[in-house]
């Protein structure tokens, strides 16, 4: 079939398909089915499929974002051990990949780009509206810098992706999360606000004390 590249073949009364992608390279898959029609048109859908995939630059096989955000968490485990990467940065690293599993985990790695990247953003507000009770230490409204990290996570995981060559000649995602508003923590603005109502009293008292102690220091004929 199709110039000896498809062999079909049956195993244990199941249809079996052995693709020649290159020169003495081949690729063995189950057909799960019993028919040897249906085999035949599996077999050669399947080669089709292969062969799109390799004139478009794509792995013969793809990888879900769940099995690639695996790789990468042994990844930094390993780098971990080697201290390389913090105890403190696995941890972030480990909470975070949570969501994306849940956001688009079953979603091939090949296919997400700048769209799943910024649908993530509203997603992920909406995430803790569905529980009756927050999880510990979950807040229902994530901060800006919150989901600008935890974007870039998903970048520097689909970066990496890229570089073992599980996307192809897929070009990367451009798209970046810029917090719309700046966070100054409470007690810092409280500071600020008691400094700007008492700095004229304190600038006058500052020039009553500069004066009183150039005159004390004059010489008597000079008072």
């Amino acid at each position: 079939m199709e110039n000896d590249r498809i062999c079909v073949f049956e195993r244990n009364g199941v249809y079996q398909a052995r693709i020649r992608t290159e020169a003495n390279r081949y690729l063995w898959r189950s057909l799960k089915t019993r028919n040897q029609t249906q085999a035949i048109s599996a077999a050669r859908k399947l080669f089709h499929s292969i062969e799109f995939r390799q004139q478009s630059g794509l792995p013969l096989t793809n990888r879900s974002v769940n099995r690639v955000i695996d790789e990468y968490v042994a990844l930094r485990e390993r780098q971990q051990t080697q201290g390389r990467t913090s105890i403190h940065m696995l941890r972030q690293i480990k909470r975070v990949v949570k969501f994306w599993r849940e956001y688009i985990g079953d979603q091939s790695i090949e296919s997400v780009g700048n769209k799943e990247l910024s649908g993530y953003i509203e997603w992920r507000k909406s995430y803790y509206a569905q529980f009756k009770t927050l999880p510990k230490n979950a807040k229902l409204n994530p901060a800006d810098k919150t989901l600008q990290w935890e974007t870039i996570l998903a970048k520097s995981i689909i970066k990496w992706a890229h570089e073992q060559g599980y996307r192809g000649d897929q070009l990367l995602p451009t798209f970046s999360f810029t917090p719309k508003t700046k966070r100054v923590r409470p007690a810092f603005e409280l500071f600020l606000k008691a400094w700007k109502s008492l700095f004229p009293a304190i600038r006058i008292l500052c020039f009553w004390t500069f004066a009183y102690r150039r005159n004390s220091q004059a010489p008597l004929g000079q008072m």
